[in-house]
């Protein structure tokens, strides 16, 4: 295999023979200046250097019109003439562009010129004397034309393939067919412009020149707008399919495949931003190939959000020294707020990319960062909507269409499917000595451990509900265990903090179920399953702990042991039928919370702390309706379930209930007084959202009422 190093030099070697055949070339048809030819040659290098600073680009190369004084010359001047006048005119257009091209390119490009048209004389020279023995003075003219112009395209697209194949190792047929067709369209302007030249050159002489640049300026200046166009269009038409695409990785696929198509880029990287300012290449297919890339021309092209090109990287500042790539040009993808990434591409040749690539790139930067910025800010509002603010992990309705899906598959599939549901324990003990602030931190920093440890086994993290996070995953019932103790063990040793606050003994108690090994019947048989083993396996049993459903839970879910009245588990699984009935609605939920709890079984004793719920339970009864539903929700706070009653009457429910407390002195510790929170839903469509909406509602039970309370009993 041929080093790259040795390629590039191969070129060189071309190039350098280029230039001696044209100085050859030259040498052997010198100069002969008459009166006058010292104004056509000016005046022909000069319109011919125009051209050439003036040019449409393509990917892979440059053309122009100046092609029509060639061929005008080769038409009506001798052969030294045509040869002289287009190298000095190719000479000037060079150097005019230096700064933009690669200095051997100076010599490089006249020599080539004059080569491809001696070529094509030599090619005349043969058929000249059977044209000449026909008669066809004119007639040879226009062969002579067609001949010179036909050899001198074949000549110069192969030479020119040639050569940027050897310094950059990279030829697409592709764009090769683009450049021929270009050329190919542009000499059926050239042609008919040059005959006319010839013809109006017996009556205006040298003039005829300046007649032709005019048509020449107009062609030129139509073929830009239209390469411009078509570009534009192109790219318009890539964006509106790009429009309906809302994964990245496509709309960075489709970018990549029309950049590339339009630079004609051998190599190209998405530089991906890291958390820690540095970038991550990767491929088209989106395959990692380069870590930890650093570079000033980055952050250049991130901070002024334009694109930037390197014509001529030096070896020290080379952002692929691997790849030897020597030139460069960053394409940044930055929306309003997000830097999406950048688009390297690069070539191993110098100058490969030309003032016109800036602009086009970057009006398909501008459009492609719309298209993400608007994406962008699609997936953030899905990810809202599927997300619990708080901890960041999905929220109740996501984790249950979830439940539904991942239970259907494994069911069919026979696969393993374990259900696990983590809880915090005496988690209301901390909200009332901290408060919920700290609260809500150590429901963020266990929903940090929790998530690290699931996503380690593949495993899909919901936060449930109040304290309690659910995880779902095909996952053997050992596997399930194993994931359990790790998260368990993890919050038992971790240290909570909070600004002044250390919160200490923190634990969780778990449940676990398994699809097959313990018959779930449906998606909800299994969330109930595995909070049986929650409660009666591991809370129950001194919590801290994993447990594993067990069929003797099933009596103990729904009725609370000590008030009589129905579990949460019980309103879970009934929450959906009641929806289902349309005069149910509006329903209203009224969290009734015991104030001063904590000191009644810091003062009592929980003997006495247990009779007071007791006692609550049984006036909460005798108050309501028969067919309100009373729930006891937490360790000291109950759920009524009031329905189809108008909100305008749940004011004066509320009122009965402290009315009920207001005149009712319980039998251990007399009066006390409760909070009465009421959660309203319209329609079965809010019925996802509730138990969130409830826990929410919980947060606004206030340190100063609770205060206030102690000051009266005071």
């Amino acid at each position: 295999m041929v080093k790259a190093k040795t390629w590039y030099r191969m070129g060189y070697v071309f190039e350098a023979v280029l230039i001696a055949g044209g100085l050859w070339v030259l040498l052997q048809h010198p100069l002969h200046l008459f009166a006058g030819s010292w104004f056509i040659m000016l005046l022909g290098a000069a319109l011919m250097a125009l051209s050439v600073v003036f040019p449409v680009t393509l990917p892979s190369m440059l053309i122009s019109l100046e092609l029509v004084f060639t061929f005008y010359f080769v038409m009506t001047y001798d052969t030294a003439t045509a040869l002289w006048v287009n190298f000095f005119g190719e000479l000037i257009g060079t150097l005019l562009l230096a700064h933009k091209s690669r200095k051997m390119a100076i010599l490089t490009n006249p020599m080539l010129k004059v080569i491809c048209l001696m070529a094509g004389y030599a090619v005349f020279s043969w058929m000249e004397p059977a044209l000449l023995a026909h008669g066809m003075q004119y007639g040879a003219d226009v062969v002579k034309l067609f001949t010179v112009g036909v050899v001198f395209f074949v000549f110069n697209h192969l030479i020119i393939h040639v050569n940027l194949f050897l310094r950059s190792r990279h030829f697409s047929l592709k764009t090769g067919l683009v450049a021929v067709m270009w050329e190919s369209f542009i000499y059926l302007a050239v042609f008919p412009l040059a005959m006319l030249g010839d013809l109006l050159e017996r009556n205006l002489g040298a003039y005829t020149l300046l007649l032709l640049a005019v048509p020449v300026a107009v062609v030129t200046s139509v073929l830009r707008t239209f390469n411009h166009l078509q570009w534009s269009n192109r790219v318009n038409y890539a964006c509106i399919h790009l429009s309906t695409a809302k994964d990245l990785s496509t709309i960075y696929q489709k970018t990549f495949q029309i950049a590339q198509d339009l630079t004609d880029s051998p190599q190209a990287l998405l530089l991906k931003m890291q958390p820690d300012g540095s970038y991550q290449g990767l491929d088209r297919e989106g395959r990692i190939v380069a870590e930890n890339i650093r570079h000033a021309l980055l952050d250049q092209a991130v901070r002024e959000r334009t694109v930037v090109s390197v014509a001529k990287a030096r070896a020290e500042f080379r952002l692929f020294p691997e790849l030897e790539m020597r030139s460069y040009i960053l394409v940044p993808l930055v929306g309003k707020s997000e830097v999406f990434g950048i688009i390297c591409m690069g070539k191993p040749n110098s100058f490969g990319y030309k003032s016109d690539h800036q602009k086009q790139l970057g009006f398909l930067a501008n459009q492609v960062s719309i298209i993400m910025d608007r994406n962008h800010i699609y997936e953030e509002l899905e990810r809202a909507a599927i997300t619990n603010q708080l901890t960041g992990l999905y929220n109740y309705q996501y984790f249950y269409d979830q439940l539904d899906l991942q239970f259907q598959q494994a069911k069919c599939k026979r696969e393993d499917l374990c259900l696990i549901i983590f809880d915090i324990d005496y988690f209301k003990k901390y909200n009332d000595i901290y408060g919920h602030i700290v609260g809500d931190e150590v429901l963020r920093q266990v929903a940090m451990i929790a998530k690290s440890v699931c996503v380690q086994h593949g495993v899909m993290l919901a936060r449930y509900g109040g304290e309690e996070f659910v995880a779902i995953g095909r996952i053997t019932v050992a596997h399930a265990q194993e994931l359990a103790e790790e998260v368990r063990r993890k919050i038992q040793d971790h240290q909570f903090v909070y600004q002044e606050h250390t919160v200490k003994n923190i634990t969780i108690s778990v449940g676990i179920a398994h699809l097959h090994e313990h018959d779930a019947l449906s998606p909800n048989d299994l969330l109930e399953k595995a909070d049986q083993s929650l409660y009666w396996g591991a809370k129950d049993m001194g919590r801290n702990r994993v447990a594993v459903y067990s069929s003797e839970f099933d009596q103990r879910l729904f009725v609370d042991a000590l008030t009589g009245l129905h579990t949460i588990h019980y309103l879970r699984r009934k929450l959906r039928s009641l929806c289902e009935n349309q005069t149910h609605f509006p329903m209203h939920f009224l969290l009734v919370d015991i104030l001063g709890m904590r000191t009644i079984n810091d003062q009592y004793g929980f003997e006495v702390g247990n009779r007071v719920l007791i006692d609550v339970s049984y006036l909460l009864k005798n108050t309501m309706r028969g067919d309100d539903l009373i729930c006891r929700y937490m360790d000291d706070e109950f759920l009524v379930v009031v329905k189809g009653i108008p909100e305008s009457d749940i004011g004066i429910i509320s009122k009965r209930i402290h009315d009920a407390f207001a005149k009712t002195a319980l039998s251990s510790v007399g009066q006390v007084s409760v909070d009465l929170t009421v959660v309203s839903m319209a329609s079965s469509e809010e019925e996802p959202y509730l138990l969130e909406r409830i826990d929410s509602a919980r947060r606004s039970y206030t340190q100063e009422a609770a205060a206030a309370y102690f000051r009266d009993l005071k």
